[in-house]
């Protein structure tokens, strides 16, 4: 270290002391005159330059401890952890134009299915939009085990596999939209396509409404169809209890049970679906802007609003059942990454953030945040179990699952 080996600050003192002993030593012995002064000089000089010494060795090592501090300390920990790239699970290209498209969901409290959907586009030779077949990996947390594996098609595409409610979850591939069990076999599956909605507790689902597709509203358990919307008409995101949709930058409500919608909220700017997602039956959070998320009631009243960092490419909703508690997960750049996206130059994020919060009040019940890299295609979507107490996550390869109180 500079300046020597570090010793703590009042050991400057002890030496400071010594000093002014020598000096005195040399006064009381009758030296040539002037002595005292130069003496005195002299050993300031010495003083100043050894608490200069050991204040830069201090200064640097509290730095060094900081930094260390910084890159090691301990976040929270997960109660299981599992490796997924001996499933398939891919963090580097290794020179392949590669997609991944894996998604996560609680099918219980303790069931975490992870499907491992991934592509490698210059090497497949099928158009279909659901080849080669996904891995899917259901995990039992309170066994900490995998238990049951399988292999099925999947649509390329992120949330393709969602949680339904009672250990049941939705699949979306080229045949349609298909309930499947623990068991992680598949019922008879509804002709549709792509995109995919789940409302928090499975009762109602979405799927379709891409290109000249309509979009279809069906029962969550039964595949019914319920309602169906054309392809001129606003899109819409299903909850358990209502829809909402964003026509001219407002966001709407339309209960079930009633013909007519409620203006709830402004929604900003918007695509082709809303920047919105039911959190329970009466509170939904919406993206207003590229800065700040809201979370309101159906009424439009303000919660909490939810700040979007600068750097933020990426800022999604994860529901409960239980509607208690939600996850916003986001990630961008940070740092000379957000410089570098900034004049165009195309890099992976190197900033994920998580954070678990109450619906009611939008309190912080869980933080966590990590630099990605390196990682392939699409950034998974965090799951919360159905009474929000865990949350799921796959980080640097690995499906973390972590406790909340």
């Amino acid at each position: 270290m500079p300046g020597g080996p570090f010793r703590p600050p009042f050991s400057l003192a002890r030496e400071v002391l010594a000093l002014q002993n020598l000096v005195i030593l040399k006064e009381s012995s009758g030296g040539l005159a002037g002595f005292v002064s130069v003496g005195w000089k002299v050993a300031l000089s010495l003083a100043h330059r050894a608490i200069r010494r050991h204040l830069i060795s201090f200064l640097l090592a509290a730095l060094l401890a900081g930094v260390c501090a910084c890159r090691v300390a301990p976040g929270p920990k997960p109660i299981f952890r599992s490796d997924l790239r001996p499933y398939g699970f891919p963090t580097q290209t290794q020179g392949r134009i590669l997609g991944s498209f894996s998604d996560i969901s609680f099918l219980s409290g303790d069931l975490v299915l992870v499907t491992v959907n991934t592509r490698n586009f210059a090497a497949e030779d099928s158009d279909a939009s659901d080849e080669p077949e996904s891995r899917l990996l259901l995990f039992d947390i309170s066994k900490r085990a995998l238990r049951q594996t399988a292999e099925l098609p999947v649509e390329k595409a992120k949330d393709s596999v969602q949680s339904a409610g009672n250990d049941s979850f939705v699949l979306l591939n080229r045949a349609g939209v298909q309930i499947c069990s623990s068991d992680l076999e598949c019922g008879a599956p509804v002709p549709t396509r792509e995109p995919l909605f789940v409302s928090p507790q499975g009762s109602h689902i979405a799927v379709g409404g891409r290109t000249h597709w309509e979009q279809k509203l069906l029962d969550g358990k039964t595949l019914a169809e319920q309602e169906s919307f054309a392809a001129n008409e606003p899109r819409v995101i299903p909850g358990d209890h209502a829809l909402l949709y964003v026509q001219k930058g407002k966001l709407y409500v339309r209960k079930l049970d009633q013909p007519e919608p409620q203006f709830v909220v402004e929604a900003g700017n918007t695509g082709v679906w809303p920047e919105a997602r039911f959190l329970n039956g009466t509170t939904i959070a919406v993206l207003q802007s590229d800065k700040e998320m809201a979370i309101v009631t159906l009424e439009g009243k303000t919660i909490a609003r939810v700040p979007v960092s600068a750097g933020s490419f990426l800022a999604e909703v994860s529901t409960a059942a239980s509607g208690t508690r939600f996850c916003f997960h986001d990630a961008g750049y940070r740092g000379l990454g957000a410089l570098l996206n900034f004049l165009s130059i195309e890099r992976p994020f190197n900033l994920e953030r998580v954070n678990v919060m109450e619906t009611a009040t939008g309190k912080s019940r869980f933080r966590l945040r990590w630099d990605p890299r390196p990682y392939v295609g699409d950034l998974s979507r965090p799951a919360l179990s159905p009474d929000g107490h865990r949350v799921a996550l796959i980080r640097h390869g690995f499906l973390e699952v972590f406790e909340i109180r």
